[in-house]
């Protein structure tokens, strides 16, 4: 279990994470968002899906686990003269239903975001806890809209980091086990379909929609999206190395994903993702 939450720079996010609300197409769709919804964002990232969201929404809560994430959209909302678009700190996987009045809003929608809170919980019980307080605070009828990694996400990436932080610890003298470096270290919890599908029905959702597409990833900036994704999204795993440790890490596992992930003829680097969707109505 490890928390992430004020060491998210919006800056690497923007740089190397823009592919995030641009393919969102599908689950937006599945969002429908009309001029009759006020819609809950939860790990809205840097706001940028949650204000697309909001010119065909009535309005759009934005909102996020990280403070710097969300004092980044506040801004970019001020920037926009956005008035249907608010944001908050709320740690979705557990201060749902402390921060967010029951009823208030007809939706709640996610995007790439239910890895990271379920990563951040304990255990199983304590996912469908998470999922069970976003049905408390829907009305009856209300949506709940989800896109997030599935079981078998970036496993590539995976194996790449556990490798090079065991080596980069074995060079201090410190043996890391697997077991070690996925307790303390590893922030994301790829979830089944058929774990998703039974927390849902234990909350009470009746699940209209349930996938999961293997969907490779064309990572932002050429040759470096690789060295940037890992910057921007796995900086966790190399927490307790130094500066030059950590840089030497990232540079051996891009050198290990060139054999997997990158597309010479192309200059560009493909993650391999894999996308878990799911729409589930309160009955």
């Amino acid at each position: 279990m490890v928390n992430t939450g004020e060491q998210w720079s919006p800056n690497n996010y923007v740089t190397h994470a823009s592919f995030v609300p641009a393919l969102s197409s599908r689950v937006v769709s599945l969002l429908a968002p009309s001029s009759a919804d006020n819609i809950l964002d939860l790990g809205a990232g840097d706001g940028i899906l949650s204000i697309a969201i909001a010119s065909q929404a009535a309005s759009v809560h934005c909102t996020d686990g990280s403070r710097p994430m969300v004092e980044y959209a506040k801004s970019r909302v001020a920037e926009g003269k956005i008035t249907n678009v608010t944001t908050e700190v709320v740690d979705a996987s557990t201060q749902v239903k402390e921060k967010i009045p029951a009823g208030k809003y007809n939706k709640v929608f996610s995007n790439a975001a239910y890895h990271w809170i379920f990563g951040g919980l304990p255990s199983n019980e304590a996912r469908a806890k998470a999922i069970q307080d976003v049905y408390d605070i829907l009305p009856q009828g209300g949506e709940f809209v989800v896109e997030c990694g599935g079981h078998g996400n970036i496993g590539e990436i995976l194996v790449a980091l556990v490798s090079v932080v065991k080596s980069a610890w074995a060079k201090k003298g410190v043996d890391k086990t697997y077991a070690e470096i996925k307790a303390k270290l590893w922030p994301w919890y790829f979830a089944t379909n058929d774990e998703i599908e039974e927390w849902l029905k234990a909350a009470g959702f009746k699940i209209v929609l349930l996938e999961r597409e293997y969907r490779p990833t064309t990572l932002n900036n050429g040759d470096i999206g690789m060295k940037g994704w890992i910057d921007t999204f796995g900086f966790t795993f190399f927490e307790g190395l130094s500066e030059g440790e950590k840089n030497a890490a990232i540079d051996e596992a891009v050198d290990l994903l060139r054999g997997a992930d990158w597309l010479e003829h192309d200059g560009r680097w493909v993650a391999g993702y894999v996308r878990c969707r799911f729409k589930a109505i309160k009955e």
